[in-house]
């Protein structure tokens, strides 16, 4: 199983939307996948679920056996859902020091393939934009993290925390993880080209040759359907051949 997380503490650079579509891009190409709602918006969890009994809280704050939270939204595709009831999760977990608290969701999602005797090809999780142990058991769980960054004039700020924190609890934790740069939402201004020229320079190549168009019409329509954009049939939709194309440079960095 490959474990991806999609961060960055700035909002609004299309972190739910692109966890959502990821996952199902990869759904659609045959695969497997597990994707974990943890942010405490749900925005991710109301696309698929009008309710829920469980959530992620259960994993991280109770201890609860992942499979008991993921729900089947459809055939080799799993959910694990949140709600606003996990913004509490990491008082609670800090209330109970006697556990570990870092990677308690890496062991839950480790152990989740095989409890439903399934083999789990690819596992999304959707950060909330903030560090805390939510984030922390998010990157502890991963393999890769991708940061969606929208090249406006507040994007190197955003990347400068984000990076400064991953590296932060990398080294603290002793934990080698890979990371990589989204560009999401673009338009191709000379603006939005110094800045993502900006950004390549302090990366070292850590940057997806694929970058998503700003098409935010058929993102909005699809999501008020309940819909990921790759699933819609209409023609033109560029930013859905966009996201089709980040899944298959997925695959190849992986296969």
């Amino acid at each position: 199983m490959k474990t991806i997380s999609l961060l960055n503490m700035k909002g609004g650079v299309g972190k739910t939307t692109m966890s959502i579509n990821l996952a199902e891009g990869m759904h659609m190409k045959g695969k497997s996948v597990l994707l974990i709602d943890l942010d405490p918006q749900a925005n991710t969890t109301s696309m698929y679920l009008d309710e829920v009994d469980v959530t992620v809280k259960d994993i991280i704050a109770e201890g609860k056996p992942g499979e008991k939270v993921a729900v089947e939204v459809k055939k080799g595709f799993w959910l694990i859902p949140s709600e606003l009831s996990l913004s509490n999760a990491e008082l609670e977990l800090r209330m109970n020091a006697g556990v570990p608290q870092h990677n308690r969701l890496k062991k839950s999602i480790q152990a989740i393939g095989d409890a439903l005797k399934k083999k789990i090809d690819y596992c999304f999780i959707d950060c909330p934009p903030i560090i805390n142990l939510l984030t922390v058991n998010a990157i502890m769980a991963s393999d890769e993290i991708i940061i969606p960054i929208k090249p406006d004039r507040f994007a190197v700020s955003g990347f400068m925390v984000t990076m400064k924190n991953i590296e932060q609890i990398r080294d603290n934790w002793d934990i080698d993880i890979d990371y990589k740069v989204l560009f999401n939402a673009v338009n191709r201004n000379n603006e939005e080209l110094r800045i993502t020229e900006d950004i390549r320079a302090g990366v070292a190549g850590r940057v997806f040759k694929t970058q998503i168009r700003c098409q935010p019409k058929p993102i909005a329509e699809a999501s008020s359907q309940a819909k990921a954009v790759v699933l819609t049939e209409k023609k033109g939709i560029g930013v859905a051949e966009d996201i089709k194309r980040l899944v298959d440079e997925l695959i190849e960095g992986v296969e």
